[in-house]
């Protein structure tokens, strides 16, 4: 019995001899010239069976591919739209906080340069028709925010609060029909009303004949009420007309404020 085992033993040691020798033999020819030739040889034997058989499954594998991205095809259709939205919402966020903060920045300067005592506040609302041009902002009595006091932004005067309740107020824009308000054309020093009509003209009344007015003029106020600090700028003068039958000249004044596009603005408390 023992004779036996060992003879087995004997013989599984010479294949993993014999087997060992071989894989050394195969090494060392694998990159002999004979050994080449014949992977050479097999390459040209099976190339028409494997160009057979490429041409033949190609079409099928693109034909599986392609119903495979069809059918995935809608998700990846969801997943783009959404990546749109998010990159178009981050944008429009960007683009919208940039301009808030150049305005911002802006108001900032003129509550540094003038000695205004200001509350910063935004525009949430517009009421604007034939009758009347105004705007709500987001300030009020709690604020120290008061009926009469002017609003102004970077470029110069918006208007007047005519009704303050205790966290909001209602502004008359100077283009507001019922407007009225005591101004100075810069250069000369003559001293006129602005006022709003229905048609958002505003006009510079009360400016003798005798008085020389140019075109591109600029308007400013005069220190008007307790609440209006003199020398604000408002607009630059746009038409100038004389007629014989008004004592005054006819003027249209262009505001500074475009009234379409007002957005952050300062309420002036103090002076």
């Amino acid at each position: 019995m023992a004779p036996s085992r060992k003879s087995v033993k004997n013989i599984i040691i010479l294949a993993i001899i014999v087997i060992l020798c071989l894989i050394i033999i195969a090494a060392s020819f694998r990159d002999s010239d004979a050994v080449k030739s014949l992977r050479e040889s097999t390459l040209d034997f099976f190339k028409p069976v494997q160009e057979k058989l490429y041409a033949f499954f190609q079409p099928l594998i693109r034909t599986f591919n392609n119903i495979k991205n069809f059918f995935g095809l809608s998700s990846r259709i969801k997943e783009l739209e959404q990546e749109n939205a998010e990159l178009l919402g981050n944008y429009s966020e960007n683009i919208n906080l940039r301009i808030e903060n150049d305005s911002l920045r802006s108001l900032l300067e003129i509550k540094q340069r003038e000695n205004y005592k200001t509350v910063a506040a935004k525009v949430i609302g517009y009421n604007t028709d034939k009758w009347q041009s105004e705007i709500i902002l987001n300030v009020g009595k709690n604020e120290g925010v008061l009926e009469g006091m002017c609003v102004i932004n970077e470029k110069g005067l918006v208007g007047m609060v005519i009704l303050s309740a205790s966290n909001s107020c209602n502004v008359r824009l100077l283009n507001d029909p019922q407007t009225s308000l005591g101004a100075r054309i810069l250069s000369s020093r003559s001293l006129g009303m602005i006022q709003g009509s229905k048609n958002n003209t505003i006009l510079f009344n009360y400016i003798s004949k005798s008085d020389i007015v140019y075109t591109g003029d600029i308007l400013i106020t005069a220190e008007f009420g307790k609440y209006i600090p003199d020398e604000i700028l408002i607009g630059a003068i746009k038409k100038v007309n004389i007629s014989d039958n008004n004592p005054y000249q006819e003027i249209e004044v262009e505001t500074f404020v475009d009234m379409r596009k007002i957005e952050n603005v300062l309420v002036i408390t103090g002076w």
